[in-house]
């Protein structure tokens, strides 16, 4: 019987290819997770605060404030969906999501009256709206790439954890 050397007795293992996806199918598949989970998660707070608001003495005071906390949680809330949805070209696919969920939120505001107009805009000029639906254009970007870097770190293979 003859010894070989660099043969193991072990059998050898066999590379498992993974499934590629197209180039483009990672990018429009975040768009609809992001938009999703912004408008599921809106509308959840919509009604959670339209509770709150309408449960206190002056419901009038606080329209403002929760309509607002309710914008931001639902950006952030998108950006995760977009994170988590998106493989490749995160932060172009989380500008196009947020511009599109903040495009959609501001034409829906033309169809109510004109109180509510007001309150939809935070009753502030026109460069004060545009100015905040940019930073949450910006927060919708930022929690889409911090959730895809935080995916990708999370499920890495062990030796490449740091």
């Amino acid at each position: 019987m003859s010894i070989q050397k660099g043969r193991s007795l072990l059998p050898a293992r066999k590379s498992v290819s993974k499934k590629t996806e197209p180039t483009g199918a990672g990018f429009w598949r975040g768009i609809p997770a992001g938009l999703g989970a912004s408008a599921v998660t809106a509308l959840g707070l919509l009604l959670l605060f339209s509770i709150i608001a309408y449960a206190s003495p002056d419901p009038d005071a606080l329209i403002a404030p929760l309509g607002f906390a309710g914008m931001i949680l639902s950006c952030l809330a998108g950006g995760v969906g977009v994170g988590l949805g998106c493989r490749s070209g995160v932060l172009p696919c989380a500008l196009l999501c947020s511009c599109a969920y903040l495009g959609l939120c501001l034409l829906l505001g033309l169809f109510f009256g004109g109180e509510l107009r007001q309150t939809l805009t935070l009753g502030l000029g026109l460069g004060a709206s545009i100015g905040i639906r940019a930073g949450l254009c910006v927060l919708f970007c930022a929690a889409a790439v911090l959730t895809s870097v935080l995916h990708a770190k999370l499920h890495a293979p062990r030796h490449l954890r740091r």
